[in-house]
């Protein structure tokens, strides 16, 4: 019961815990039997497990420590991906959670018998006592698909305030059986194409007429009955991209993923709680779109005036389980009050970046930077030694044969990157590269640039605390306003996160505008300012409050020494912050600002016992709403490992790895933590052992393995 085997509705299990591919999913299996001879997966002492060439966080400038002097301690991140849960704390600092699945239905408000009366004798002279009869009697007809069942009334003389009276009239008075409908009915058509008015009617209006026809069965009145336009929802998933739920409730819709609206994406490999929102459509449609979605839950319906866009949250709730802690009780707590004194260095985390070392995302975004487009396309192409077979063959088929439509055509579906690109480099030429590079859609098309940002600003607050420390300097960078520094935060993820169709926003700001000022500094530009050394020495300031930015052309640098490193860094890589101002308005970078130091002062932590890899430690929204328990913790006799439980808020933009990291004091990249895991296992099963052989076997479940070889697996869009 309390074990997390992944059941899907129905109470079926779900053993499948990487994503389906209609393809190959026989040869997986064969594979994955040969490799593991019916048996668990074994890991051998003389046999390490061979490594992905998957990035490092000292290789996007993750090397310092808010308390370095502090010795770390071990602990599995996301073991299993029941250890790590989000839920998301919306703009009232309410925290998301997934506690009703009650569908609301369409409601016919009530109108009084007296008011229906008066409409009915107002409307005399349009719909007689004959008209209404044979209102009637289609309401009580059966329905034929092959004859037609209407009833139209001409409305052209009347307001449209009368024309809704006639529809509320039917709608109060045949309840579902009867759907009415304005149209415009233009004038007949004679032989030759022309219309037949009258002359005395030529200046005439478009007749207006109100059809009351019957519904096909399983259908009724679709007119808008809810208390607003935009429905929102909560979306609680397992395991699952928010834009892969977003991607299918659209399709499902029939709308672009861009009408599906969230505000902020949320990790793949965990359990995750988030709001969503969708314009006019019933909630009951938008829970049987998200029906078919194995892993993937929605409830909480209510309904907004406006719609939710990305960035509109205060910051997420995480609850964390760190597995086989084995360092002492004592030095752990000590760590963790020092993580809540000092915070941590507001890093980028590695998700940023890509899960490939050969070909980081920042890589991609200096060639659209420096306008290489053909190098932009080959190093979305190239091939990996990470990619699953699938993509390994598209990749390397394309990489010999630069046959574009023919590496296109191997593709199961429509979903991932390099078959937009493929697909583009077919329709435009092979040698088009920027235009081919289009059919990305915009926001993934962002993520390139945006890498490379990233990559600056964790070089840069590196240098920063290593060369400086903790303590202010003049000419560090503050916000002008205290309550400025959440909207620039939610600008910031938002930018990043921009939908094809989003409007720009502070990260990007417009050319045009401004060359009409060259004198004035931006709003932007407006939104910081050097702090002084009479500033520091009043004591109102701490690191907490100072950001750095993230490199553009509409930007306020730092006036003290680490303003210089900017440029640098640029120039090492053939920029410049002027070159940032892209002549195509996708790859230009109006800069950002990001603090430096983030900290939390809702720490909590317990700590607990289990027996298996397999127990779950944490309940899930899912599981509390069912009342599912997690696995009891045992007795100490019986218990074989430790975990620490963690709960903590971050902001907006913030990393729960660079959390850990700091209580780490080790990098907590999925390569180093599944080595990390595979040498605590081999740890324990010596000391379980009474004789240790020159090569000791362990045993790891195939369910744990098989949700860390998830990770390689492509990411659609």
């Amino acid at each position: 019961m309390g074990k997390d085997r992944g059941r899907g509705r129905g109470g079926r299990r779900n053993f499948q815990s990487k994503p389906y591919n209609k393809n190959n999913w026989r040869d997986q299996k064969k594979e994955h039997a040969k490799h593991s001879n019916g048996k668990p997966h074994t890991f051998t002492r003389n046999k390490q497990p061979q490594q992905k060439c998957t990035l490092r966080e000292n290789q996007v400038g993750i090397t310092e420590f808010t308390n370095p002097d502090l010795a770390g301690f071990t602990g599995i991140l996301k073991s299993r991906f029941s250890d790590f849960h989000v839920n998301e704390i919306n703009t009232d600092g309410h925290v998301l959670q997934l506690n009703d699945l009650n569908v609301p239905k369409q409601e016919i408000q009530p109108v009084d018998a007296a008011q229906l009366e008066e409409w009915r004798k107002k409307l005399e002279t349009v719909i007689d006592n004959s008209v209404w009869e044979q209102i009637a009697a289609l309401s009580t007809a059966k329905y034929d698909a092959k004859i037609e069942q209407n009833v139209d009334v001409d409305v052209t003389s009347l307001y449209k305030e009368q024309r809704t009276q006639i529809h509320q009239l039917i709608k109060q008075l045949y309840n579902g059986k009867l759907i009415s409908k304005t149209l415009d009915q233009q004038p007949p058509q004679s032989s030759e194409g022309e219309q037949q008015v009258p002359p005395e009617t030529e200046a005439a209006e478009v007749k207006k007429v109100i059809r009351i026809a019957k519904p096909k069965p399983g259908r009724s009145d679709n007119r808008w009955n809810f208390p607003a336009e935009y429905v929102n929802f909560l979306v609680h998933k397992v395991n699952v991209d928010t834009s892969e739920v977003a991607a299918t409730i659209a399709s499902r819709l029939n709308l672009r993923p861009s009408q599906v609206n969230y505000s902020g994406t949320k990790d793949k490999r965990a359990k995750t709680t988030q709001s969503f929102c969708i314009k006019r459509r019933t909630p009951e449609a938008i829970a049987q779109a998200a029906r078919i979605m194995r892993n993937v839950y929605i409830g909480n319906f209510s309904f907004k005036p406006t719609t939710l866009k990305l960035g509109d949250l205060q910051g997420n709730r995480f609850r964390i389980a760190l597995r086989h802690i084995t360092q002492e009780q004592e030095h752990i707590e000590l760590a963790l009050q020092s993580l809540k004194e000092r915070g941590f260095i507001n890093y980028y985390g590695l998700q940023r970046f890509g899960n490939s070392a050969s070909v980081p995302t920042y890589e991609i975004g200096v060639a659209l930077l420096k306008r290489d487009y053909k190098l932009a396309c080959e190093l979305i192409l190239k091939p990996r030694d990470n990619d699953v077979e699938f993509m390994r063959v598209i990749r390397e088929s394309w990489w010999q044969n630069r046959d574009s439509a023919a590496a296109a055509a191997k593709f199961y579906n429509n979903k991932y990157i390099e078959k937009k690109l493929l697909d583009g480099l077919a329709s435009f030429g092979e040698s088009d590269y920027s235009a081919a590079l289009r059919r990305i859609p915009r926001n993934m098309l962002l993520l390139y640039p945006h890498a490379y940002q990233s990559l600056i600003f964790n070089r840069i607050a590196s240098r920063r605390i290593k060369e400086f420390g903790l303590q202010l300097i003049p000419g560090d960078l503050v916000y002008v306003e205290e309550d400025n520094s959440e909207q620039v935060t939610a600008n910031e993820e938002a930018a990043v996160e921009a939908e094809e169709e989003a409007v720009e926003d502070d990260m990007d700001v417009d050319t045009d505008s401004l060359l009409s000022v060259e004198e004035e500094q931006s709003i932007y530009k407006r939104k910081v300012r050097p702090l002084t050394a009479e500033d520091i020495a009043s004591g109102k300031y701490k690191l907490s409050d100072v950001v750095l930015p993230l490199p553009g052309y509409d930007i306020t640098y730092p006036s003290n020494e680490c303003g210089a490193w900017y440029e640098q860094m640029l120039a090492e890589d053939g920029l410049s912050s002027e070159q940032l101002r892209h002549n195509e308005k996708t790859y230009a970078l109006g800069g950002a600002y990001r603090k430096l130091l983030i900290k939390t002062d809702d720490l909590k932590w317990s700590f607990r016992r289990y027996s298996t890899p397999e127990d779950t430690l944490i309940a899930s929204d899912w599981e509390q709403l069912k009342s599912i328990e997690v696995t009891p913790e045992p007795v100490e006799a019986e218990s074989k490992y430790r975990a620490l439980l963690l709960e903590f808020t971050l902001p907006a933009a913030a990393y729960a790895t660079m959390f850990l990291r700091e209580l780490f004091k080790q990098d907590t990249s999925t390569a180093a933590q599944m080595l990390l895991e595979q040498e605590e296992l081999l740890k324990k099963s010596e000391q379980d052992t009474p004789t240790i052989a020159d090569e000791v076997t362990v045993e790891v479940p195939a369910a744990v393995v098989d949700e860390v070889a998830a990770e390689a697996q492509p990411q659609p869009i």
